[in-house]
């Protein structure tokens, strides 16, 4: 088991530039950095892919990644995705939802 937290950090590190260069606000809500997993690495990929494609949907807007037991969610207030697509994009770990004027949330359970 590894903590989740070195992920995260990764990924925040990695980006930040890019929330600055889009006039994106990240926010990072990760009260308990000691959570752990077995599939670092793997959920590193996830999140990291999902950050990138908040990113590109996003302009002057906002993203947000939550980190709870069991689960990372991340919201953004980016172009909505449609439902097809949405649905393309979960996987037995992944869920997608995305609504007109609210954003785009990607929950990934671990």
């Amino acid at each position: 088991m590894e903590k989740i937290s070195d992920s995260i950090s990764n990924v925040c590190k990695k980006y930040l530039p890019k929330f600055k260069e889009a006039s994106i606000t990240f926010d990072l809500d990760f009260p308990d950095t000691t959570i752990t997993v077995e599939n670092k690495a793997k959920i590193e990929k996830d999140i990291e892919k999902t950050i990138k494609s908040a990113i590109s949907r996003t302009k002057n807007g906002q993203i947000k990644l939550t980190v709870k037991k069991g689960e990372i969610v991340i919201t953004d207030t980016g172009t909505t995705i449609d439902k097809t697509t949405c649905k393309k994009l979960c996987t037995e770990h992944i869920t997608v939802k995305s609504r007109v004027g609210f954003g785009t949330t990607v929950t990934i359970k671990f």
